[in-house]
């Protein structure tokens, strides 16, 4: 049993790194492209699903290595720690570019944001002081700062949880068990 902890604890580590690299590259090709493309949709989609790739990926990887059985357990630490490496190192990225690297860029992406946010209220026809209100908020809050992304990724965890759960339950194979 150990041998196959461990093997998963491989699995683990290089579905992570791998997913934290293709994270890492779309950030940069997005950073590339401008703040515009940052706020896209379409950008965020793709990368809140290409982790959940990758844990499926890696659940698939280790039942392979464990002769096509996984337990729930394991396959649910296979999925979250990948989700955790992944979003973890996607945040030290993201403190780098917006804090060291192009302070600017992290100034474009917020006055994007603002913009959005604006937009978005004026359309469902909130008050102008409820508009007024959170615009203040927004410009007043450090968006980048290494609290406001820690406490992202802290929510995030939560949601990685959940959706190891769901991907434990999808690639967990139990083994079955032996008749006399």
């Amino acid at each position: 049993m150990e041998n196959l902890s461990k093997m998963h604890n491989k699995e683990t580590l290089q579905f992570g790194l791998i997913s934290a690299l293709a994270s890492i590259l779309i950030f940069v090709v997005i950073y590339v492209l401008g703040a515009e493309y940052f706020m896209s949709p379409m950008v965020w989609v793709s990368s809140y699903l290409l982790p959940i790739v990758f844990a499926v990926w890696g659940g698939i990887a280790a039942k392979k290595k464990s002769a096509g059985f996984l337990s729930y357990r394991e396959a649910l630490k296979v999925s979250f720690g990948v989700l955790v490496i992944t979003g973890f190192l996607s945040t030290v990225f993201s403190y780098f570019i917006f804090n060291i690297l192009d302070v600017a860029f992290a100034e474009s992406v917020k006055q994007l944001s603002i913009e959005k946010t604006m937009e978005f209220m004026e359309k469902f026809k909130v008050p102008d002081t409820e508009i007024d209100k959170a615009i203040d908020g927004m410009i007043k809050q450090d968006m980048f700062s290494i609290g406001s992304l820690l406490k992202s990724y802290a929510y995030a965890c939560i949601l990685y949880f959940l959706e190891a759960l769901i991907i434990a339950a999808i690639v967990k194979k139990k083994k079955p068990e032996i008749e006399f």
